[in-house]
């Protein structure tokens, strides 16, 4: 038997590598419907890149998801310093209890987190890194350090490590989720903070729908992210996270910067499809917030049976 839709949705199917995607009006004409905007258009700009040489969509990428982030309103992105970058993080619409933001890959270099620590006093801070060495000292000042590595496996592997100079060496590592779901101990992350030296390629899955966090009930708001210059199974790594991601607009990429020489990315994205994150940070109006709550039901129920 076909699905029965509402009047209102908007059902667009396209072929795309043999899966369906499914185009939804989200029904409002708030910052939620600008988020999937963006969305539409660095897909629309990025995609007809993505075959043959993957470089050209890397080179692009930045510049695409500046051209197409999205203009919303009544919310104030913090931009939070670095010693040789900024972390963006959107700020509560309004006074929250508490918030959880959560740093993997310290590399001695905590002043964006203390800038956000003294705006934010009321979130708790969370930090990781394979060493010990001044990340301890540095991060227990206002917040909880754990002397791991963080990445996609328990167990170890080799990482690139930064001590008196960046080297190889062997660290203890546990997987995101568990970190998460054991460390952290939130179901609500605020922020992810992601600078793991080339460990970040295999943690994407971790971030997709139906991951190991939705799984586990966790939803990541914001995430700040270094994607480190990719070898070639890299760049197709990444760009397979892309063409899932265009199937659901699951994360709007917001900000982006192309390391001219190194061929890094630094991106800044947001959770579009988590209640939680959007009722927290993107829908002010109570009327709208109870109309997406119910109609992000009825959407998701209509993919399932769709799919």
């Amino acid at each position: 038997m076909a699905p029965q839709l509402t009047v209102h949705t908007l059902v667009l199917f396209v072929i795309f590598g043999g899966n369906v995607l499914l185009k939804r009006n989200f029904d409002s004409r708030d910052n939620v419907e600008s988020l999937h905007e963006s969305a539409e258009c660095v897909q629309k700009t990025i995609e007809p890149l993505m075959t043959g040489d993957l470089w050209r969509y890397w080179d692009r990428f930045a510049y695409i998801v500046n051209k197409c982030s999205p203009t919303l309103k009544d919310v104030e992105l913090g931009s939070f310093p670095n010693t040789d970058e900024f972390k963006y993080h959107y700020l509560p619409l309004k006074k929250v209890n508490g918030c959880s933001i959560v740093s993997l890959g310290i590399g001695k270099d905590v002043k964006a987190e203390k800038k956000m620590s003294s705006v934010m006093p009321e979130c708790e801070f969370y930090g990781a890194d394979p060493v010990n060495e001044d990340n301890n000292e540095l991060f227990s000042a206002f917040g909880n350090f754990y002397n791991m590595a963080v990445g996609d496996k328990n167990g170890s592997f080799r990482s690139y490590v930064l001590e008196e100079i960046y080297r190889y060496q062997e660290v203890a590592t546990i997987d995101l989720a568990t970190f998460l779901r054991n460390n952290v101990k939130q179901k609500l992350i605020d922020q992810l903070m992601v600078d793991i030296e080339h460990a970040e390629y295999p943690v994407f899955p971790f971030f997709e729908e139906n991951g190991q966090l939705e799984e586990w009930g966790i939803h990541v708001c914001q995430i700040n992210i270094e994607i480190h210059s990719p070898t070639a199974e890299d760049r197709q790594t990444f760009a397979t996270f892309l063409k899932k991601n265009f199937l659901n607009h699951q994360w709007i990429f917001i900000n982006s910067e192309l390391h001219p020489s190194f061929k890094h990315i630094r991106l800044f994205m947001v959770n579009a499809r988590s209640r939680e994150c959007l009722q927290r940070y993107f829908v002010k109006n109570e009327k709208t917030k109870n109309k997406v709550t119910k109609r992000r039901k009825e959407l998701d129920e209509e993919e399932e049976l769709l799919l």
